[in-house]
């Protein structure tokens, strides 16, 4: 029984050699299989950054945009480095860090003890400098063990080895070795595309037993110490505080004095300035008072003097009038006018018939005026 039907593939290959395509397909074939062989995709996440190694020229290509990126597998090498922060953990504790069994940092001080503390490293590669990643440490994660580990353990070894240990006790002194620590891998290491973040001792550090009991005992003398300490600022402070409730009652009491010295020359300047007033009005008082009774004598002594001067004028005229021809007669008359009263009596003393003396007896003349 004849087959009426044929395999497709078959007749497809019987169709291409009735019509010569054979060597069409054949150069298909191999064309295929060199890409299949050749021609490679690599995957760039957000968290990583691609690098393509030319073998041929050595030249590396940094591949910063995430997606698929098509290459040569023949002439290029692609691989990809983790760009996000990473930790690196270096302790004692057998449960957790980046290597099995005690990890930590053994630390040779500047006075001979040995000292063992737990480090954690905080860095990632800097993306625009992949290259020298690449160039240095090879592709895939070899930084983090030649640069990131190896490194910064020797660091921060040299670098915590300059403290004695009593200083190395001292956590703001070991802050500060470890600032310098991280500045010192940072100049250094930025030159090979990577950066420390931060660099810390997350737990105290282990110092021998014996030591450890040295420096219990020191820190309960400094305790006793500071206590002291304590207890003589607490007096000083209550000394300083008495000194200043003293000076300011002295104040109060000088400024309650001055006050009151305030009031004491104020009430003088008042009975000064009363005393000052009233003899001012006295002396008015008296002022006026004088001239009132000045002027007063002044029109008194005008008018005596006025008085005076009309009687010494009418004394002067009467002189005049007695001085003149008739002024004789006038007094003649006035003597006869007071003499008209007078009783004269004596005995006359005649010698050579003229009158010599007349002897005037007052008793009886005297005697006869009262009659």
């Amino acid at each position: 029984m004849e087959l009426h039907t044929q395999d497709p593939t078959i007749q497809m290959v019987k169709k291409i050699a009735a019509n010569g395509l054979i060597p069409v397909a054949i150069a298909f074939a191999v064309i295929a299989a060199f890409c299949f062989t050749t021609i490679r995709i690599g995957h760039v996440s957000g968290e990583e950054v691609g690098v393509l190694l030319d073998r041929f020229t050595g030249e590396v290509t940094i591949i910063e945009q995430s997606g698929a990126k098509i290459y040569n597998g023949i002439r290029h090498q692609f691989s990809v480095l983790d760009k996000t922060l990473q930790t690196l953990e270096m302790t004692e504790s057998t449960s957790r860090g980046d290597r099995k069994g005690k990890d930590d940092i053994l630390i040779k001080t500047k006075d001979g003890s040995d000292v063992y503390v737990d480090v954690k490293v905080q860095y990632r590669i800097i993306p625009e400098a992949a290259d020298l990643v690449a160039a240095t440490s090879g592709l895939g994660d070899a930084f983090k063990q030649k640069w990131a580990r190896d490194y910064s353990r020797t660091i921060v070894r040299n670098s915590l080895g300059e403290l004695t240990t009593e200083e190395f006790y001292d956590s703001s002194k070991r802050d500060a070795k470890l600032v310098l620590a991280q500045n010192s891998m940072n100049e250094r290491l930025n030159r090979f595309g990577i950066n420390i973040d931060s660099l810390v001792i997350p737990q105290r550090p282990h110092f021998y037993k014996e030591y450890e009991e040295m420096i219990k005992k020191k820190k309960l003398a400094d305790q006793a110490v500071l206590e002291e300490q304590s207890k003589a600022l607490a007096a000083k402070q209550k000394q300083n505080t008495m000194l200043v409730q003293e000076t300011n009652r002295k104040n109060v009491s000088v400024e309650q004095f001055s006050g009151e010295m305030q009031q004491k020359i104020i009430q003088i300047k008042a009975d000064s300035e009363r005393g000052r007033k009233a003899a001012d009005a006295y002396y008015q008082k008296v002022t006026v008072n004088a001239t009132a009774n000045l002027y007063e004598l002044e029109k008194s002594a005008e008018g005596i003097l006025a008085k005076r001067t009309a009687e010494a004028n009418g004394i002067r005229e009467l002189n005049n009038a007695l001085s003149a021809p008739g002024g004789r007669t006038m007094v003649k008359l006035e003597y006869a006018r007071r003499l008209a009263d007078i009783t004269f009596s004596g005995k006359p003393f005649v010698i050579n018939g003229e009158t010599e003396r007349f002897e005037h007896l007052q008793g009886a003349a005297s005697t006869q005026r009262k009659k």
